[in-house]
């Protein structure tokens, strides 16, 4: 064979050989690599349905601690309506297969509620300072005459005097009281602040119940107030009657009646429907009334209105 042959015939055979070598270097590099590749996307594929696998357990867990919690919450609503106790939004005379349906259909704690409402709290007191005490301060002139400072002095003064009202401690002293005397001396001062009318009926003289006189004016003043503010400033009824062993005193206006959200929630302090409320009214009715034994229920009336009954035990 001529050295030429020979030479060509080394590299055939030689390239052959790195072709064989490369190719088999190549399958283990590329095998590497797919095998690294490979494990990247595996572990990403497993930390995604991890993740789904935890969302949904946390989510199981989640559903069953607020079932657990409303559980516990529907057992003492149902206790407390069968000891005869008004509650927020429950009429007395609900069904418990009601509350049970409730609960069913994933009745929950109000936690996320209850965060709102302080939320709102602090901007309606934040408001109510602004407009009713520093507004008026604030914008005097100058030149203002005494009268004005006088005027405006006093216009702040009774704001944080009507914040001041909410906080007081209830009087804890009662006395039998003819409720349709109070009811009586209640109209008149509302008629005489409010220029609003009050339709009062008794169904007879002497009805008595075990009150504290003055702290049950207050009262049955701010349930008056509620009622001519969403009444639209038409004439509210105040009827006294009595019923079996207890007194009641019915307020009845003729607005619109509560919505689903009012009637739930009118007993929540700083709660209200409008922007000029400070949302205490009714709360604070209710803390005077149930304190002194009695009971305050809210309930909306078919051909129209609102009626908010207020009864205590006849003495």
């Amino acid at each position: 064979m001529t050295p030429v042959l020979a030479a060509v015939a080394a590299a055939i055979v030689f390239g052959a050989l790195g072709l064989w070598i490369g190719t088999g270097r190549g399958r283990q590099a590329g095998a590497e690599q797919g095998r690294r590749e490979g494990l990247e996307q595996g572990l990403r594929e497993g930390v995604e349905q991890g993740r789904r696998e935890g969302l949904e357990q946390g989510r199981k867990e989640g559903q069953e601690k607020a079932r657990s919690e409303a559980e516990a919450r529907l057992r003492s609503l149902v206790d407390a309506l069968r000891r005869g106790r008004t509650l927020p939004g429950i009429a007395s005379g609900t069904p418990e297969a009601e509350l049970q349906k409730a609960l069913q259909e994933g009745w929950a704690p109000r936690e996320t509620e209850r965060a709102s409402a302080l939320r709102e709290a602090v901007g309606r007191v934040s408001g109510f300072l602004e407009k009713s005490v520093r507004a008026p301060l604030a914008g005097l002139a100058s030149g203002a005459t005494a009268d004005e400072l006088r005027e405006r002095i006093g216009r702040a003064l009774g704001a944080l005097e009507d914040l001041d009202f909410f906080i007081k401690e209830i009087p804890a002293d009662r006395q039998g009281t003819d409720v349709g005397a109070l009811a009586q001396r209640v109209c008149k001062e509302f008629v005489a602040d409010q220029g609003i009318g009050v339709r009062l009926s008794m169904s007879e003289a002497g009805i008595r119940a075990s009150v504290n006189p003055a702290a049950m004016l207050d009262a049955l003043y701010l349930v008056l107030h509620n009622a001519a503010r969403f009444g639209g400033g038409q004439t509210v009824d105040l009827t006294v009657t009595r019923d079996g062993g207890r007194a009641k005193l019915t307020v009845r206006d003729r607005g619109k009646g509560f919505s689903e959200e009012a009637f739930r929630r009118a007993f929540d302090p700083f709660y209200s429907t409008s922007d000029a409320g400070l949302g205490l009214g009714l709360p604070h009715a209710r803390k005077v009334i149930e304190s002194m034994g009695g009971r305050i229920e809210l309930r909306n009336v078919p051909d129209g209105g609102a009626e908010v009954e207020i009864s205590f035990p006849t003495a």
